[in-house]
């Protein structure tokens, strides 16, 4: 074991301070990740799913509405003055359009939400495992570092004034 020539306790603090705020950094840090992948996911999952659900359903109500007035009007009923049936089927198509993106919207939510889990799971490991190291290993180095600055406080007290210091 080598000898360390510290002759202020004064390193030791500072390293302690300095060593405690990154042990909060890094916790801060984890406790951000955490909450944005959770914000994420509940966007995913329940804002926009929802959302592109309840738009789905009021999406079929249209192309039923669209429908029925398109057969009324191919079927020669004069409807607003008109029996062509080609402005009807025109609406008819553009809300089957709108249906069908409803639905694509919801297959790309679920795909997200999916892709998510999957990357939240493979990043979550790392983080998980910095944050056990930090619970267990930070308090123990916090715990030591105390003990160094007090030995050497005692040790530099016991030299007394004259020689445990500054030249």
């Amino acid at each position: 074991m080598s000898n360390a020539n510290i002759s202020d306790p004064e390193v030791l603090k500072r390293f302690r301070q300095q060593f405690v705020k990154f042990d909060a950094d890094c916790r801060q840090a984890l406790g951000s990740v955490r909450g944005d992948i959770y914000r994420v996911i509940d966007w995913l999952q329940r804002e926009q799913l929802s959302h592109w659900q309840r738009q789905l359903r009021k999406r079929e109500e249209l192309v039923m509405q669209a429908r029925l007035e398109y057969q009324r009007a191919a079927s020669g009923e004069k409807f607003h003055g008109k029996s062509s049936g080609v402005d009807e089927r025109k609406i008819l198509d553009r809300m089957q359009r709108l249906k069908e993106e409803a639905e694509h919207r919801i297959e790309r939510v679920k795909h997200w939400s999916w892709a998510v889990d999957q990357e939240t799971g493979k990043l979550m490991h790392p983080c998980a495992a910095l944050g056990r190291l930090l619970d267990h290993q930070s308090p123990q180095a916090i715990a030591r570092l105390d003990r160094m600055i007090d030995s050497l406080d005692d040790y530099l007290r016991a030299q007394g004034p004259s020689s445990g210091g500054a030249e």
